[in-house]
């Protein structure tokens, strides 16, 4: 990874630090060292080589402390001004500018999206003192896979005999967006819905494409069902035949218990040990409990922006429960706490944080007001949504039970429904 190094005089450091700061919620200590230049340019100009040859080093300069003759691929002078401004372009390219991440990322969209300070200022009405870091935090996180990264995440895999994709109950379904990627890149002659499985050999292997597995409940519903006999689809899998699923994101939770329930299977005789492989792209496999912060969800487990919230790295965690009790109580960091901050251009899974995809809800401000709470992302399947088409599977199927799926309610009592999924 690509490493900026900064050399610039003491006396600039506590405005510029404070700047980057607010720019990127805390998250620049990740990425920029910081190293002090003193009066003398001798001694600067040989700091300056020395950290120039740093493995994947990017070394930036104050010019007025520098030697002319020490400019070269990758060390750059700059006035003071410049360099500031410099830096700020560098975190911006990076993506580590929350307000410009999260206009990037709510462009990948369809929802209706508000502007990030807007969304941000909603938390100081709760928290004046560590709201609008907070939010900044949360934003600095925010993330939408568009049908390039999921194409991406499907890409250079082994070859297989036939490839299966499933397609939901809920009549509004966005599995047919992550279909359209899957059969612009995959032999159509060899891309199935998993109900129209052509007959094979048992010694043929197949691979189930999902996009994300965040507590691994619907993942293994939809293996069971592959190998599940019904009237509803053409063929099943033989209980020895090679599955591969291969998932855009899946967190640790979730394969845990999909290697457990799999084993239920195997002893029941469903499906052969070892039949089934689950895999994701490197970078998107997810610790649940971070291993630095000991916290449980996603979202509270970079330390730079724990840190800038608070000293105490717990308070963001605080916050964002306390606000999520009132907007959906039953899961206020969403399904089984995942508090994820990541969603699909034509999905907003049920383990995002409520703070980012829940509109209209009751929120208590710190002056005692009640404010309405609004989503950073609003889909209007997520608040009209209707049940599943009971038709859609056999009524013994492992995804059935999908159509009777309890709809919550906000703190005003209105149903909300929520993307379906693990």
């Amino acid at each position: 990874m690509l490493r900026l190094i900064v050399a610039m005089p003491e006396d600039g450091l506590r405005g510029a630090r404070s700047k980057w700061d607010e720019l990127s919620a805390g998250a620049w200590s990740d990425h920029i060292q910081i190293c002090t230049l003193g009066s003398d340019k001798a001694a600067n100009d040989n700091l300056v080589i020395s950290l120039a040859g740093s493995p994947n080093a990017l070394v930036y300069v104050s010019q007025h402390l520098t030697s002319a003759s020490v400019a070269q691929f990758n060390i750059k002078r700059f006035r003071k001004h410049e360099l500031i401004k410099q830096i700020e372009d560098w975190l911006d390219g990076r993506n580590l500018n929350w307000r410009t991440r999260s206009r990037r990322e709510c462009a990948k969209t369809p929802y209706q999206s508000i502007p990030p300070d807007e969304w941000v200022s909603q938390f100081a009405k709760v928290d004046p003192i560590l709201g609008r870091r907070a939010g900044a935090a949360l934003l600095a996180q925010f993330r939408i896979a568009n049908a390039a990264d999921l194409a991406s995440y499907f890409d250079d895999l082994p070859a297989v005999d036939q490839n299966a994709f499933f397609l939901g109950a809920d009549p509004h379904s966005g599995d047919m967006s992550m279909v359209n990627v899957l059969s612009a890149n995959i032999d159509n002659n060899v891309l199935h819905d998993s109900r129209r499985l052509p007959v094979m050999k048992k010694q043929h292997q197949v691979r189930l494409f999902g996009d994300g597995s965040w507590s691994g409940g619907e993942t293994l519903r939809r293996v069971h069902c592959l190998y599940k006999a019904c009237d509803k689809k053409s063929n099943a899998l033989h209980s020895s035949q090679r599955l591969d699923v291969r998932l855009g994101f899946m967190t640790d939770a979730a394969e845990k218990r999909i290697a457990r329930d799999l084993e239920k299977l195997v002893h029941k005789k469903v499906v052969a040990e070892g039949a089934v492989r689950v895999t994701c792209p490197d970078g998107n496999r997810f610790s649940l409990l971070g291993a630095k912060s000991g916290q449980k969800g996603l979202a509270f487990q970079n330390l730079a922006l724990l840190r800038y919230v608070d000293t105490d790295e717990k308070a963001l965690r605080k916050l964002c429960k306390g606000i999520g009790d009132q907007i959906q109580p039953d899961k206020p960091l969403g399904t089984n706490e995942i508090a994820s901050c990541i969603g699909f251009w034509y999905s907003l899974p049920a383990a995002m944080l409520p703070l980012f995809i829940i509109d209209g809800g009751d929120v208590m401000g710190a002056d005692g007001v009640v404010f309405k709470w609004r989503a950073l992302l609003r889909s209007k399947h997520t608040t009209t949504g209707i049940m599943d088409d009971p038709s859609h599977h056999c009524a013994s199927c492992p995804l059935a039970d999908r159509s009777a799926a309890v709809q919550p309610t906000d703190a005003a009592g209105s149903t909300v429904t929520i993307e379906v999924g693990d």
